[in-house]
C-alpha cells in the first residue's frame, strides 16, 4: 500500500466527496456498507469545519481515513454499531446545539465501541471534562484534544 502525501492524506474515490486539500471528506453516504470500498479507517466529524481538522496533532488521524462530515442533527441515519461505524468520532466540546457529554451519551446509547474525541481551542483543564463523560458514558472511550498544543498528542 502506498504511504500517503501529508500527514493528513486520505484516500477514497467517490464523486460525491468534496476536496478539502490533502484530505478527501464526503458525506454519510461514504459510511454505507454499499458505499465506496475502503481502504483507511472512517472518521466521523460532528459539526466540525474542514479547516480544524488541519489543527489536529499528526497522529490522531491514521493514513488513508475517510472523513465524513455530518451535523449533529443526521446522527440519526448513522450505524454506530457493526461494521459501517466509524472507527473514530470527532467533535467540538461545545456548539450552541450539543456539548461532549450530550454526544458521548449519545454514542453510548447507540453502542458505539470506537474511540470519541472533543476538540477545544483552549481549555484550563480537560481533566474535568474527561472525569464527567467518563461518569455519564463510562464505556466510551473517550478524550479531549486541546488544539492550542498543549496536548500530550501534540508531542508525539
Amino acid at each position: 500500500m502506498e504511504g500517503p502525501t501529508s500527514r493528513t492524506d486520505v484516500a477514497v474515490a467517490e464523486a460525491r466527496m468534496r476536496d478539502t486539500g490533502n484530505k478527501r471528506s464526503g458525506d454519510l453516504q461514504g459510511f454505507q456498507s454499499d458505499g465506496p470500498a475502503l481502504h483507511g479507517s472512517r472518521v466521523l466529524a460532528v459539526a466540525l469545519p474542514a479547516s480544524v481538522l488541519d489543527l489536529l496533532p499528526r497522529n490522531v488521524l491514521e493514513p488513508h481515513s475517510y472523513i465524513a462530515r455530518a451535523d449533529y442533527d443526521e446522527l440519526d441515519s448513522m450505524n454506530f454499531a457493526g461494521r459501517d461505524a466509524p472507527a473514530l468520532v470527532l467533535s467540538p466540546l461545545l456548539t450552541p446545539v450539543f456539548d461532549a457529554i450530550d454526544l458521548a451519551r449519545y454514542l453510548s446509547q447507540r453502542a458505539y465501541r470506537g474511540r470519541y474525541l472533543a476538540l477545544v481551542e483552549k481549555l484550563p483543564s480537560a481533566n474535568l471534562i474527561r472525569r464527567e463523560v467518563e461518569a455519564q458514558s463510562p464505556d466510551l472511550n473517550f478524550d479531549v484534544i486541546v488544539l492550542d498544543g498543549s496536548t500530550p498528542l501534540h508531542s508525539l
